[in-house]
C-alpha cells in the first residue's frame, strides 16, 4: 500500500511578489546581477553597472527586485551590502523634492543589510535618520506640497544626502549600496517635467564621486522607447534587460520548483506541464493563478491531465469573475467599446486603423496605460493575453 503524502500548504500565490525561493528562470539576468555584485565585492575600483528591467504586467519585474535582495543578502553571504526596494506611485513623482524625500524615507525605514554587519550598519541607519527626521523639521514644510527654496531649486538635494549616506556606510564595511525603483514609468507620468535629467544627474554625480550605488529599474516595455525619447543620455545609464513569457522548461521550473522546496509529494505529469504552458503562452502570473487553485482540489498524489481536466473549468471561471471582469470594469466606456470591436477582429495582431470609430491612437494609448493592450511594434498592437481575447469575445457574443 502506498503511503501518500499530504501537502502542507499550497505554495503558489499569485496576488503578490514571488517566494524567492521559488523564482525561477530569468537566467541571464540573475547572472548578470550575481557578476555585478561579485566584481564589486572583488575590487575597490570596480563601479557597478546599472540595470534596467522590462516587462509588461505580471511577467515578474517586482519579484525579479525581491528576489535581486534574497541573492545578495541570504545567498552571498559574503557581500557586504546595502539595499532598499522604492515602489514608485504617482503621488510621488510630481516633482523632485517630494521624490527625493520619500525615497530617503524609504531607504531609512526598508533597508536591509548583509548579517555579519547588521549590528554595526543598523546604528548607522538609526544616527542618519535622526539627522534626516530633523533636517525635514528645520527645512521642509509641514503641508502637503513640499516647500521650495526662495532660488526655486529643489530643497532636497539627494546627491548629497546619498553621498553623504555612502562615506558613513563605507567607512563601516559597505562595498555597495543597491538602490531598485520599481515602476519608473510613473516619473513620465506623475507630472515632474525633467524627472530624467534630474535623475540621470544625480546617479551621474554619486558615481563620479566614488559612491558605490548600483541602481536597478523596472518599466513597461513600451516605454523604455519613449524614455529613450526624452532623455537618451537616461537610458545610457542602464544595461537593459526584457523579461517575457517563459518557454516550456521555464514553465515546467516554475510549476515543478515550489512543488520540490517545500517537499509537497505532488507531482505534476509532463502533459498537464505543456497543457498550462499552452493555456497560459508561458506567462507567469497565469501558470501561478491556475496552479494555486489546481492545489486548492487536488492536494496530494499525481495530477494527470484527466484530473486537470476535471478542475480547468472552476480555474476559468475563477479567473473571469477575478482578473478578466475586473479588466474590463476598469475601461471606460469608450474603451469598453474598442475592446468589443478588437475581439471582432480575426486577427491577434491589430493596428488602430482595423477599429472603425473615433481617434483609436488615443484611446490605445490608455489601454496601454491600463495594460490591457501591448505594444508589439511601431502601430502594432495585441491584448495583453489571449485568454482576455477568449473573454472579449464572450462578452461581445452576449451583447449581440
Amino acid at each position: 500500500m502506498t503511503k501518500m503524502t499530504k501537502m502542507t500548504g499550497n505554495p503558489f500565490y499569485a496576488r503578490g511578489v514571488v517566494n524567492p525561493r521559488y523564482f525561477a528562470n530569468r537566467a541571464e539576468l540573475l547572472g548578470f546581477f550575481r557578476e555585478n555584485i561579485g566584481e564589486c565585492m572583488n575590487s575597490k575600483i570596480a563601479r557597478p553597472d546599472n540595470i534596467a528591467i522590462l516587462g509588461n504586467w505580471g511577467i515578474g519585474k517586482t519579484s525579479t527586485l525581491y528576489k535581486f535582495r534574497d541573492i545578495i543578502h541570504n545567498e552571498m553571504k559574503n557581500a557586504r551590502a546595502f539595499s532598499v526596494i522604492f515602489p514608485l506611485k504617482p503621488s510621488i513623482c510630481t516633482n523632485a523634492d517630494i521624490f527625493a524625500t520619500s525615497l530617503m524615507d524609504a531607504l531609512f525605514r526598508q533597508y536591509s543589510v548583509s548579517m555579519p554587519l547588521k549590528g554595526r550598519i543598523v546604528e548607522t541607519i538609526k544616527e542618519e535618520s535622526k539627522v534626516w527626521e530633523k533636517w525635514k523639521l528645520e527645512k521642509l514644510s509641514l503641508k502637503p506640497e513640499l516647500k521650495r527654496k526662495d532660488n526655486g531649486g529643489s530643497a532636497v538635494n539627494l546627491t548629497e544626502t546619498l553621498l553623504n549616506l555612502w562615506n558613513k556606510l563605507e567607512s563601516n564595511g559597505v562595498e555597495i549600496g543597491v538602490i531598485m525603483l520599481d515602476d519608473i514609468h510613473y516619473l513620465l507620468t506623475g507630472g515632474w517635467d525633467g524627472s530624467l535629467y534630474d535623475l540621470r544627474t544625480d546617479i551621474q554625480a554619486l558615481s563620479a564621486q566614488g559612491a558605490r550605488y548600483m541602481f536597478v529599474i523596472t518599466g513597461q516595455t513600451f516605454l523604455y522607447p519613449e524614455m529613450h525619447e526624452l532623455a537618451e543620455p537616461f537610458t545610457r545609464l542602464f544595461e537593459k534587460f526584457e523579461i517575457g513569457n517563459l518557454d516550456l522548461d521555464g514553465t515546467r521550473e516554475v510549476i515543478e520548483k515550489p512543488l520540490m522546496v517545500e517537499d509537497t509529494g505532488i507531482k505534476i505529469s509532463d502533459e498537464v506541464i505543456g497543457r498550462i504552458h499552452d493555456i497560459t503562452e508561458g506567462h507567469p502570473f497565469f501558470i501561478v493563478f491556475i496552479m494555486r487553485d489546481l492545489l486548492r482540489e487536488i492536494k496530494q498524489g499525481r495530477i494527470d491531465i484527466e484530473k486537470f481536466n476535471e478542475v480547468y473549468p472552476s480555474i476559468i471561471e475563477h479567473l473571469t469573475k477575478t482578473k478578466f471582469q475586473d479588466d474590463f470594469n476598469k475601461a471606460t466606456d469608450a474603451e469598453r467599446e474598442t475592446l468589443l470591436k478588437i475581439a471582432g477582429l480575426n486577427e491577434v495582431v491589430f493596428t488602430p486603423s482595423d477599429i472603425k470609430g473615433g481617434s483609436q491612437s488615443k484611446l490605445f494609448e490608455r489601454l496601454m496605460e491600463k495594460e490591457l493592450l501591448v505594444k508589439i511594434s511601431r502601430g502594432k498592437y495585441r491584448l495583453y493575453h489571449t485568454m482576455f481575447w477568449e473573454f472579449l469575445k464572450m462578452m461581445k457574443k452576449g451583447t449581440s
